[in-house]
């Protein structure tokens, strides 16, 4: 396992150390800003040897108290990095920032790939009492997760969708019923290739499946009958769909949403992300790119 920590203390130690020593002693910014990144790489590989610790275990998931988001998760702790990452309040923190800023309350906000509810519990809080969460996640393993964690914190605001969002030529796709990852059905859901994250010692295709049902994003809005203030999308790839069928609320709308989303060009065909900046621009979009995220706001 690669260690942040000893990275880091290399790259200090790197050069002229005694001018770099006086130099941090002279300057306490330095020294902060030093102490503060070790700070962070040490917790990096602490929470990487407890997430690989679970994993060997196969230690079963439970409940957890997640003190730097004030909520209860239960969490399959022996899923790997990202879940332990949850655990400890530390997973993308710049894209709940982001959302602390984006969201009000009294807003109807549709999530996409709500995954564990780690955002679902987040964004329910964001828009109160008046507003709405629409969150989907087709996985059923995540499905049933995130229906755990929105009656763990009681969430009276969000709506729990076990479906998928996708283009309307597709009405279903099945998942397999063993895995702990979503790719083979998301697969079928947009046509990209995820040979680099799908296991290839187990033959898929052979598990038993679960079928979920899809729908359009705008069929389901009208069937609501509700607008939405912002879309908020995690869906390795699926994105891309879902923004072409959204074209004309997007680019002629009366009330057009924030779209802040992840990218993903591990999954992208070649010219994907650069379609999406010029989607964008050409629906009178602003981007800002915040990490991995894109975060798109309408010009007025």
């Amino acid at each position: 396992m690669k260690s942040n920590t000893r990275r880091s203390l290399r790259s200090m130690a790197a050069g002229d150390l005694a001018r770099k020593v006086l130099r941090r002693f002279t300057s306490p910014v330095l020294l902060a800003r030093d102490v503060r990144r070790l700070f962070i790489d040490l917790r990096t590989d602490l929470i990487r040897l407890y997430a690989a610790y679970h994993q060997k275990r196969k230690t079963p998931g439970r409940v957890f108290r997640i003190r730097q988001r004030n909520c209860r998760m239960w969490l399959p702790i022996s899923y790997g990095e990202t879940v332990a990452q949850r655990r400890f309040g530390t997973f993308e923190p710049w894209t709940f920032d982001a959302l602390e800023r984006i969201v009000r309350p009294g807003a109807v906000v549709v999530e996409l790939g709500a995954c564990y509810g780690a955002f679902t519990i987040f964004l329910s809080r964001l828009v109160g009492p008046e507003g709405r969460v629409y969150a989907f996640e087709p996985f059923p393993k995540y499905f049933e997760i995130v229906e755990r964690n929105v009656a763990l914190n009681a969430l009276g605001n969000v709506r729990l969708l076990n479906l998928a969002v996708t283009a309307p030529s597709i009405s279903a796709v099945d998942f397999s019923a063993e895995s702990t990852s979503p790719y083979s059905g998301v697969e079928q859901l947009t046509g990209l290739d995820y040979s680099d994250v799908l296991d290839s010692t187990k033959n898929v295709s052979r598990q038993p499946t679960e079928t979920v049902q899809c729908v359009p994003l705008l069929e389901f809005l009208s069937s609501e009958r509700c607008t939405m203030d912002l879309l908020f999308m995690d869906i390795e790839g699926g994105e891309i769909n879902v923004l072409k069928n959204i074209r004309s609320l997007l680019c002629g709308g009366a009330k057009r949403p924030v779209v802040f989303f992840e990218l993903h060009p591990g999954f992208y065909r070649s010219d994907d992300e650069a379609w999406l900046y010029e989607f964008f621009e050409e629906c009178g979009y602003s981007t800002e790119r915040i990490s991995s995220h894109l975060l798109c706001t309408p010009r007025s």
